[in-house]
């Protein structure tokens, strides 16, 4: 199992820079795909990973065997996460952007916030405060980039979208794209009654959920 940390990120925080772009992290994952030389691999892609997901699918189709995205977005050629939202007015959709990009004050790096936002319970407080030491600021950028597909994104690789309810991601459209990939035949839905950080309130059944995708190729 490969858990790559995406450039200017957690423990690469060291190399943040303002030109830090979606495609560079698209980049990061493709490369670990051909220098690792991997195949039939069942990638994971959470929150805005999702949009790195579906970049690395259009880029390394033949190197995969499925997508799992984990309470993101799925994103059509030419969209960025930030206006992503779906079923929504232009005034919406304007304000929604305005409401993102106010979370880079400095107009380069969203600010890192608690893991409180992200569905982690104030108690154990030890929890909490792991979690809040691991966040760092993300490029602005990586979310306003639209992504450019020349071989149709995710579309051919078999997909599971993994919706987080309890609680819901405020704010984010993230159910808009579950309903998509709910009602769309060519993806499996399932849902995990734990807040958007699975991989930390609710490990095995995540890993249990990831399993079951994958093992759903070879059936």
């Amino acid at each position: 199992m490969y858990t790559p940390t995406l450039t200017g990120c957690g423990e690469r925080s060291h190399l943040l820079r303002p030109d830090i772009g979606l495609d560079t992290h698209i980049t990061d994952i493709v490369n670990l795909l051909k220098w690792e030389e991997l195949a039939d691999v069942v990638l994971v892609g959470h929150s805005y990973g999702g949009c790195v997901v579906s970049g690395v699918a259009d880029r390394a189709k033949k190197r995969l065997r499925h997508l799992v995205y984990l309470d993101t977005v799925v994103l059509r050629d030419g969209e960025s996460l930030v206006g992503s939202r779906r079923q929504m007015s232009d005034a919406e959709s304007d304000a929604d952007i305005e409401r993102r990009r106010s979370m880079a004050p400095d107009g380069k790096y969203i600010v890192a916030r608690s893991g409180e936002l992200y569905g982690i319970p104030r108690e154990p407080a030890e929890i909490l405060a792991w979690v809040d030491r691991r966040l760092t600021p993300h490029p602005l950028k990586s979310w306003l980039d639209p992504v450019k597909f020349e071989n149709g994104g995710e579309e051919g690789v078999p997909r599971t979208f993994i919706r987080c309810t309890d609680p819901e991601m405020p704010y984010s459209g993230i159910r808009d794209h579950a309903m998509f990939a709910r009602e769309h035949p060519q993806w499996r839905y399932e849902e995990l009654a734990t807040g958007h950080d699975a991989m930390v309130t609710a490990p095995r059944a995540l890993a249990d959920l990831i399993l079951a995708a994958a093992q759903s190729v070879s059936q």
